[in-house]
């Protein structure tokens, strides 16, 4: 089975690797030139996830037509901001493949899913998409670590089929058909993995940890509730089970971000310095102007808007969300 993979970053390399260990024959595309001839002379992504010698059934490639005559599966890995431009050239050929989404995100200039960015530069229905979420740091999936995740689809045949071609006795695979939440779970804990990370960086405790942590859940569900998400999705893998593993787990971008905010840096600083892609920072943008846009109570996502777009002091920004007037705990 040949399947195509998107995106050589951290995430996309580490999946690549994992099939291949399935028995699968894999053609990873570069966008970097220079990526491109390092991982066909060392085999290693020595940029983006280091220390892996890649398997002789990966193959590489920077020409996304290759990509098209070689797989019947893609799966696609990119940043949310280069999603659209990435799939453009290649939009119609798509529409006959198996579509597997790893980015997490929200664009931010038509506040679109992944999925949704995806049918309607293919002209699909959603019958070929499916997205993959849940706890899943790259590194601890290129060393085989167990792993479990959650393939969402309108279409349960082909989470189905999915299911069946990535599952391993070390990355257990579930299926849904609320693509919308499993998607929103996937974007919405980077937002919140940073103010995770602020909270540690400015050492408030575990009390606090918790206390955040139970209201960004519930303040993901709210949005999601009103996109016509299910509620009990935000309980599962892509909900809670990505929103502890990136807000505490050590190899977080996001939960470095907001630690390195705790210190006084700015984003725009922290960002130019980072090869790797922080996407929680792109989403807050988007997820403040989607909640605006339906109406949708998210305090928190406002604050770190404000905190990381607008420069607004932290310590006042707690000071607002503690403020805040009394209310009935909701979910």
């Amino acid at each position: 089975m040949s399947i195509g993979v998107i995106g050589a970053g951290a995430w996309g390399t580490a999946f690549a690797i994992h099939l291949a260990r399935t028995g699968k024959r894999i053609l990873l595309w570069a966008y970097e030139k220079e990526l491109l001839s390092e991982l066909r002379e060392r085999r290693e992504n020595t940029a983006f996830l280091r220390g892996f010698t890649l398997d002789n059934a990966i193959d590489y490639t920077n020409d996304l037509d290759d990509v098209m005559d070689f797989a019947d599966t893609v799966v696609v890995a990119t940043p949310s901001f280069a999603l659209r431009d990435t799939l453009m050239p290649i939009a119609a050929k798509l529409r006959n493949k198996k579509i597997l989404v790893l980015t997490k995100g929200i664009e931010r200039s038509t506040l679109k899913l992944m999925n949704e960015v995806i049918e309607e530069i293919t002209g699909s229905a959603g019958e070929n998409i499916a997205t993959l979420s849940g706890p899943s740091f790259a590194l601890e999936v290129a060393r085989g670590l167990f792993t479990a995740v959650v393939v969402a689809s309108r279409n349960m045949d082909l989470s189905f089929n999915l299911q069946e071609e990535i599952h391993s006795e070390y990355f257990r695979v579930y299926r849904l058909d609320d693509i919308t939440g499993v998607e929103l779970g996937g974007a919405l804990k980077n937002v919140m993995a940073i103010g995770s990370g602020i909270i540690d960086g400015l050492n408030f405790g575990m009390n606090t940890q918790a206390a955040f942590t139970t209201r960004a859940l519930a303040e993901i569900k709210r949005l999601g509730l009103a996109m016509g998400a299910r509620e009990t999705t935000f309980m599962g893998l892509s909900g809670m089970g990505d929103l502890i593993l990136t807000s505490y787990g050590n190899l977080s971008r996001n939960r470095i971000f907001g630690m390195e905010l705790a210190s006084g840096r700015k984003s725009a600083d922290i960002i130019a310095s980072q090869k790797t892609v922080v996407e929680g920072y792109y989403t807050i943008n988007a997820v403040y102007n989607l909640a605006g846009k339906l109406d949708v109570q998210m305090p928190i996502t406002e604050e770190l808007y404000r905190i990381a777009y607008e420069g607004k002091d932290i310590t006042a920004s707690l000071k607002d969300i503690i403020k805040r007037e009394f209310k009935k705990e909701d979910y």
